[in-house]
């Protein structure tokens, strides 16, 4: 009767704790299933940032180009170069802290000045340094996103990046 007892309790606790492992093994696996779901999904709205952006700037530059050319008309490039520029100023951060995105909100400003009063070296050399700019923000963001996917880990949010 002992025998019975004993093997009845030594069965009830192994099955006990076989439930209680296999709670901890689903937790953790969903654990790991989010924070992979996470990772990929802040991967990839950051991987469409940087087309958005590259392509806006490149449109950007062409538009400025072509708002300061004399012989074509203004008004046929006039509102698709507000739009564009309005469009790269709503993916940057305006916050002062972030260094780089406040002196490409400052080219983007600049530039439309320069294209409008059709000061041509003044573009030149703005648009030149804008699209450095660009180029380090996109690599910096890059960088970013290609460490979060090798490790996993969504970075903690850069307050005031430079």
């Amino acid at each position: 009767m002992e025998t019975a007892v004993f093997g009845f309790v030594g069965a009830l606790i192994g099955s006990i704790l076989g439930f209680i492992g296999s709670l901890f093994s689903a937790f953790g696996k969903s654990k790991d299933t989010q924070l992979d779901v996470r990772t990929k999904v802040v991967t990839n709205e950051r991987a469409q940032w940087r087309k958005d952006m590259r392509e806006l700037a490149a449109a950007y530059v062409v538009l400025s180009n072509q708002l300061a050319d004399t012989s074509k008309p203004n008004e046929e490039y006039n509102n698709e170069f507000e739009r564009t520029r309005v469009l790269i100023r709503l993916r940057l951060n305006g916050h002062p802290g972030h260094k780089l995105d406040a002196k490409i909100l400052r080219a983007l400003q600049a530039i439309a000045v320069y294209a409008k009063d059709k000061k041509l070296d003044s573009l030149k050399a703005e648009l030149e340094e804008f699209e450095f700019d660009m180029q380090t923000l996109l690599k910096r963001e890059w960088d970013k996103s290609k460490g979060e996917a090798e490790s996993g880990n969504i970075a903690i949010s850069d307050k005031y990046a430079t």
